[in-house]
């Protein structure tokens, strides 16, 4: 490197330190990701629970025990009758070790919704029944952002770290 001049490689370190910053605190996005916030939880009665589809997916988590996948499915509702769409959804942990993988892979996946991608993070796992305790996670959209509220929903993501 005796070539490179000493200022292009502290502007280059210094360059890298501003991007890892802008990372770190959210400025750079996925750009397909639709903004939305985490607004908490809601109870579930067994009523409601009619208003929930069953969106099936694949999930892929590797560890230093090896490599699992399996199959689950979340049940996610699109509630547009308020001023802001708002999406809900639970995932049932009743397959013990897979269900925490299944977990583990919604927490870095995305549900696409129509033309739009948001984060599976707010889909939260239960152990209960639909109107026994039931509390699905909610996210909302920012304004402006209405989906109708049977479009189509599927899950996708890359294998994660156990």
């Amino acid at each position: 490197m005796s070539g490179v001049p000493r200022w292009v490689i502290l502007l280059l370190g210094v360059g890298l330190i501003l991007f890892g910053i802008a990372a770190s605190q959210g400025w750079i996005r996925d750009p397909s990701l639709a903004k939305a916030d985490y607004i908490g939880t809601t109870d579930v009665s067994a009523e409601d629970a009619k208003l929930y589809r069953a969106v099936p997916f694949e999930w892929r988590v590797t560890s230093n025990a090896g490599a699992f996948k399996g199959d689950d499915k979340a049940f996610i509702r699109i509630d547009t009758s308020g001023e802001r769409t708002v999406l809900c959804g639970w995932v049932r942990l009743d397959k013990a070790g897979a269900s925490i993988r299944a977990t583990r892979w919604l927490s870095e996946a995305r549900l696409v919704v129509g033309d739009l991608k948001v984060t599976a993070l707010f889909i939260a796992p239960v152990e209960k029944a639909p109107g026994d305790g039931l509390n699905a996670g909610c996210l909302r959209l920012d304004d402006g952002v209405r989906l109708p509220a049977d479009a189509a929903m599927t899950l996708e993501g890359q294998p994660v770290r156990e």
